[in-house]
């Protein structure tokens, strides 16, 4: 029997957000939405009356501070809204067309009109509903009763990173402070503001305007909430709560007057900065080098040498392989004049490189040429995310020839997959996002399977089982006779493949994973570059790529600051 939840809003109208949880709840296998409880409380002031309260709490300037502020929120939506996938993103959807039951009750609300309490008539109606849980979706700081009124209390989201960000406004702060991440929990609420009890947390990239950041924020996150419900309604819960520490920060609040300035001078340089690069056609151009070393773990990357893009192209994202006592380098191969990705191959030797030809093309992007062995057979994973599936080729004449052999994940936005045999069975880790955003820095999902070339690979229970786009996205995996090791890319502030790290794998079964953080590397090694993001070695040889920022179409390099 399917649990009763129940949704706090503050009218039968609601946000994209509600109404895709309601979506979702459709197919679930725990749980039900049964009904609205509707906060009925604009009937307790009108407009005027609401205006002059403002005024009288917040005085003048803090008045025209929350004006400022919804000017500026007001004209960025508009800009959003017209990239098609976030059309959608403000408009208002109608529940009644559900047929849930609704309650309205009337909330007694603080002079500050922040904090929301229920009278005893209404706790009793929310009561007869027999409800399992709450989830809060409307407005107000809840306390009293109301937050242990059903057996699984009240869940809520806080879009921020609850240690280091309560308050508001959600995913304002980390795009002002020009933080590499923002956050979000789902928590049991209890009466400290946005310190309950946390059973879900993740990070996303930051976005380099609030809007977009937020929009972003909200439709990754969102459905984790319906995960979340799934697991508390089961009859073995298996969500282990976070540990909490003291929060030493501020409560953050609306920006003031000089914050949103500031914060509208520093956004309008990016988006001045991004259009001068347009227009001027520089670029972030990936390049890669090697180094023939006995141990990866201590090269010394200023050492290694360049190998030199070809004109109108770069080159990115290196694996290596030893066959025939010779080593062979597949990357990706980019080029400017169509845009799009393949996958090149180089063979390189002590005495210096050279450009064998093409390995794979396709009319759609290839990148991330990652190679595995099986059965005796040589096969290569490559990125295929603009085909919204996971891919197989087959070599049939080592290192040019290669065959599309099957599909072994359909609809699903993945970017950067390793194929690899652990222990007693294969694994497959890949950045996956299930949102409209197709946003691939920050989820690490893991499958596994008794057959790398079957499709039907299990999802790991804890999938994904990194959200951090400090540590998700791969950069690579090495295998040697200490263990297996994964490069992981970090992300920074609107930057992509900023650095890179390196992870030993620890642990890997049907519940847990883990894996630890050895060393990270820094784009410092070459002179000028602005980013690393993936390394590789096999059998003596090291690869790796680095960005610098220059002219796409002509090569020149340039020594300024990347947005």
């Amino acid at each position: 029997m399917k649990q009763k939840i129940g949704i706090i809003v503050n009218g039968t109208k609601v946000s994209k957000q509600v109404n895709d949880l309601v979506e979702l709840a459709s197919s679930a296998q725990n749980y039900e939405i049964t009904t609205l409880i509707v906060n009925n409380a604009e009937h307790q002031t009108n407009l005027f009356k609401k205006f002059l309260g403002n005024f009288q709490k917040r005085g003048f300037s803090r008045l025209i501070s929350k004006i400022l502020f919804r000017a500026i929120c007001k004209l960025e939506k508009t800009i959003l809204a017209k990239k098609s996938k976030y059309h959608h993103l403000y408009d208002q959807f109608d529940l009644t067309k559900y047929n849930f039951d609704i309650i309205t009750v009337n909330p007694q609300i603080s002079k500050s009109g922040l904090i929301y309490r229920y009278s005893d008539s209404d706790l009793g109606k929310i009561r007869k509903a027999g409800l399992n849980l709450l989830v809060r979706s409307g407005s107000g700081i809840l306390k009293g009763e109301i937050l242990t009124i059903c057996p699984n209390g009240i869940i809520s989201f806080h879009h921020a990173d609850n240690n280091i960000n309560r308050g508001g406004p959600p995913g304002f702060w980390e795009v002002y402070k020009q933080n590499p991440k923002t956050g979000f929990i789902i928590q049991r609420l209890t009466d400290e503001l946005d310190g309950g009890d946390v059973l879900y947390k993740g990070f996303i990239r930051t976005s380099w305007f609030y809007s977009f950041n937020l929009a972003n924020l909200y439709e990754i996150s969102n459905p984790f909430m319906h995960k979340v419900l799934e697991d508390i309604t089961s009859d073995a819960p298996s969500l282990s709560l976070y540990p909490k520490s003291p929060y030493s920060s501020q409560l953050y609040k609306n920006p003031k007057i000089h914050e949103s300035i500031y914060y509208c001078f520093k956004t309008a340089a990016i988006f001045l900065s991004k259009k001068i690069r347009a227009i001027l056609g520089i670029k972030n151009r990936w390049g890669i080098a090697y180094q023939f070393t006995e141990n990866w773990m201590d090269a010394v990357l200023w050492r290694s040498k360049k190998i030199h893009n070809p004109k109108n192209r770069f080159l990115a994202d290196p694996f290596v392989i030893k066959r025939n006592n010779k080593h062979y380098c597949f990357v990706e191969d980019f080029d400017y004049s169509i845009n799009r990705g393949s996958i090149s191959v180089y063979e390189i030797t002590k005495e210096g490189y050279k450009e064998l030809g093409s390995a794979l093309k396709e009319d759609f992007h290839l990148a991330y040429p990652y190679l595995f062995e099986y059965g005796g057979e040589l096969y290569m994973c490559p990125e295929t995310a603009e085909k919204r599936d996971i891919r197989i080729y087959k070599c049939l004449e080592f290192p040019l020839k290669w065959e599309f052999h099957k599909k072994i994940m359909s609809d699903v936005s993945a970017a950067d997959t390793a194929i690899f045999f652990y222990e007693d069975k294969w694994l497959l880790i890949s950045n996956l996002d299930k949102s409209i955003v197709g946003e691939h820095f920050s989820q690490l999902h893991l499958f596994y399977n008794s057959n790398p070339l079957n499709a039907d690979w299990v999802a790991h229970s804890n999938n994904p089982i990194i959200f951090d786009p400090l540590k998700a996205r791969n950069g690579g995996l090495i295998i040697d006779n200490t263990g297996t090791y994964r490069v992981y890319q970090r992300q920074g502030f609107d930057t992509y493949g900023k650095s890179l790290g390196v992870a030993k794998i620890i642990s890997m079964d049907k519940k847990n994973y883990s894996e630890k953080s050895l060393f990270e590397i820094e784009p410092d090694f070459f002179s000028n570059i602005k980013g690393t993001h993936t390394y590789n070695y096999a059998d003596g040889l090291l690869v790796f790529d680095y960005s610098k920022t220059s002219n796409k179409r002509t090569g020149i390099s340039y020594d300024i600051a990347q947005n």
